[in-house]
């Protein structure tokens, strides 16, 4: 069973929906960088007390 085809008009607004959020989110994460002063979230390099459940990387070493 075959979908027909969107109308133009149709397929931008699903354009909008879809790409909105992401601009939004990644607008936000942006601001909050360059203008609040926030620093860019890193992946724990050992596993310690506070991340001890998460799972590292292959290329991290395990202490």
């Amino acid at each position: 069973m075959a979908k027909e085809k969107l109308p133009l008009e149709a397929r931008r607004i699903r354009l909008i929906i879809v790409s909105l959020p992401i601009l939004v989110a990644s607008s936000l994460v942006l601001y909050k960088r360059l203008v609040l002063g926030e620093e860019q979230r890193k992946l724990p390099q050992t596993i310690d007390t506070q991340n001890k459940d998460m799972k590292l990387l292959d290329t991290q070493k395990k202490e």
